[in-house]
């Protein structure tokens, strides 16, 4: 059993929970686990309407759904779905102010997201590369920029990361292969060994195709690390394979997304 707790977990919930006015929280999460990289703590904590983004679609299996929006910052035209989305759910509150006289109405959305899920790079696609109107908000940190989406929608670029406590070891290990926790935290051998045989249980043929191997099945964790060393010449000096390097190249070539797309929640 993980776990773990950052040392600015406590702090950057205060600085999180000062931040007002708020009307809707965009929750960023990958989109090649998109349960595992939420952060329901924190959700629950601000205690608004959430929007999950799941990003780095182009790595990922998984499809979008009503609850969901799956896409990549890359794609321009994802902007325009999300901001679609945001029109759907403010659409009775905007009738209203509407009635009311009040026919621009201002919603302001913090987007949160553990780390290297896509936060900024989300925020950079709404804001369409440029960090506009930066201004400084009465209760809202002195870090803290309210970014300009459109007439209609301003987000609050957060510099605090909240990180989730970890429970399991599966949650653990798929972290560490999104680059969400850094590798030191989980031995080196035990997250390639679970990174191995998931790959070689659901992608066998890509992992065959990839490190050009004609048959995994019958293939153990040590073999096929000493077969990457080989292929790769790591050797160490004083003679013999380098595991160790072997196993760090492995998972750095999980992390980028090299091997195939992929789905850590099947």
């Amino acid at each position: 059993m993980i776990n773990w707790f950052p040392g600015h977990m406590n702090k950057a919930t205060k600085k999180i929970r000062e931040i007002k006015p708020l009307d809707l929280i965009i929750e960023v999460v990958d989109a090649r686990a998109i349960e595992s990289s939420k952060n329901n703590e924190l959700t629950t904590i601000l205690n608004k309407p959430v929007l999950t983004i799941a990003t780095k679609s182009d790595l990922a299996t998984k499809k979008g759904n009503d609850s969901v929006l799956i896409g990549s910052v890359n794609d321009k035209s994802f902007r325009e779905v999300i901001i679609k989305k945001l029109y759907k759910m403010f659409e009775q509150k905007i009738n209203k102010l509407k009635e009311k006289g009040l026919f621009k109405p201002i919603f302001y959305i913090m987007v949160v997201g553990l780390p290297n899920v896509g936060k900024t790079s989300l925020i950079n696609l709404l804001a369409k590369n440029k960090k506009l109107e930066v201004q400084n908000k009465p209760g809202v940190t002195r870090s803290c920029q309210l970014i300009k989406v459109n007439e209609n929608f301003f987000v609050y670029d957060t510099p605090g990361v909240m990180m989730k406590k970890i429970n399991e070891e599966k949650v653990g290990f798929i972290l560490c292969l999104l680059n969400i926790i850094r590798s030191d935290i989980i031995p080196l051998d035990e997250v390639s060994e679970w990174a191995f045989n998931f790959y070689k249980n659901n992608y066998p043929k890509q992992m065959e195709s990839f490190f050009s191997l004609k048959d995994i099945s019958n293939l153990s964790k040590d073999d096929f690390f000493i077969q990457v060393a080989n292929k790769y010449g790591f050797i160490l000096k004083q003679g013999g394979v380098d595991i160790k390097r072997s196993m760090q190249f492995f998972l750095n070539t999980i992390k980028e997304g090299k091997i195939c797309k992929v789905n850590y929640e099947n």
